[in-house]
């Protein structure tokens, strides 16, 4: 092989790693801002009020039945000790789990998951600290029943 013939495959090769590296960059780069988009997509959408009533029996207060939908959560499960920002609710609340599981926890409790056909029952004035999808893959739903102050918000976030 002629000198100017080895110099050309070298610049070829050397090309071809350039490349190579710069797909593989590519690639992680991608791999990595899909991996966070899934951590910081939120795991549930805003609920839907299916109903709402005044209670007679207790005036001031509401009935209250809303949808809950969940994402699949392709993150680590929450427990306890590690979990996202919790919430309260104004009053007590039934939650009843139409489809899929849902990772559920208030403070002082430990976490459960709550598959299609359980239930699940927030006190007035506990801390919801876990709420959540169980599946990495497949959606959940549930039911939340709630007795409402009149006027009251049905969540309030916990301050960050």
């Amino acid at each position: 092989m002629t000198k100017n013939r080895v110099e050309a495959t070298h610049r070829s090769t050397e090309l071809r790693r350039g490349r190579i590296r710069f797909a593989c960059a590519m690639a992680l780069a991608i791999a990595t801002a899909t991996a966070s988009a899934q951590q910081s997509a939120p795991t549930r959408i805003p609920p839907k009020t299916l109903f709402s009533v005044p209670l007679a029996d207790a005036p001031g207060k509401s009935l209250v039945v809303v949808e809950l939908n969940y994402m699949p959560n392709p993150g680590p499960p929450s427990t306890a000790e590690h979990h996202g920002r919790g919430h309260h609710h104004p009053g007590s609340v039934y939650v009843y789990v139409t489809q899929g599981a849902v990772r559920l926890g208030v403070e002082g409790q430990p976490v459960q998951v709550v598959k299609a056909g359980g239930s699940f029952f927030e006190a007035v004035g506990a801390h919801h600290i876990v709420n959540e999808n169980a599946s990495a893959t497949e959606p959940a739903r549930a039911i939340a029943i709630m007795i409402v102050p009149d006027g009251a918000p049905l969540t309030t976030l916990d301050e960050e």
